[in-house]
Order: structure tokens, then sequence, then C-alpha cells
């Protein structure tokens, strides 16, 4: 059986989308329980939605906001070490650094010293 062929427009419709009906009721009740969402998406939008699908979509939105920075390609703390034989050269200086400080603590105070 053919797959159905679904055009954009009907994402956009609350009407036609469960889970956009659900996001613009939980604008309106962000402090609202499930039931009262689903029974205002019942109401405005004419969806069955039960309760764990408000949960999941309550979710997948706190998800997306999370409030991290987002990492992006042409980050500075991005690492200059973009090959195995510099990782390998890396690590050999590592071993140097630990040698010469003693141990991992005064290779760290060291390091904090010398980077600010």
């Amino acid at each position: 059986m053919a797959k159905k062929t679904t055009s954009k427009a009907d994402r956009s419709d609350p009407k036609k989308n469960k889970s956009l009906a659900i996001r613009n009721v939980l604008k309106k009740l962000p402090s609202g329980k499930a039931t009262e969402v689903a029974a205002v998406v019942k109401k405005d939008y004419g969806h069955n939605v039960s309760q764990n699908m408000v949960y999941m979509v309550k979710t997948k939105t706190n998800m997306a906001a999370d409030g991290r920075p987002k990492r992006t390609k042409s980050s500075k703390s991005d690492s200059p070490i973009t090959s195995a034989a510099m990782w390998i050269d890396a690590i050999k200086i590592g071993r140097q650094l630990l040698k010469a400080t003693g141990s991992v603590a005064n290779a760290t105070a060291l390091l904090k010293a010398v980077d600010g």
C-alpha cells in the first residue's frame, strides 16, 4: 500500500494537527493540568487527546528549551587537534607534563596558571 503524501499546510493547522493544538493550548494555560489541557483541546479544536499525549508534548517543548547554550561549528572552544597523529603528540606532551610536575593536581594548577 502506498503512503499518502501530506502537504506542509496540514502541519500548520491546529484543527488537523493534534500536537500543534496542544502547544497552542499550553501557551494559554502554561500551568494547566493535563486533563484541563485535553478538555480545552477537545472544546477548541475537536481533538480527543490523552493525558499522555499532553505530557509528551510538554516534555518535548521542555527538551527543546533546556537553557544550554548551543554549540556552533566555528566556536573558538573547538579542539585544534584534527587528526590521530596530533592526538598522539598531545598525549606524549601530556605525559611529559605529568612527569615534570609530579602529579595531576600540580599539572592542573600549572595549566590554570598559564591559561589565565
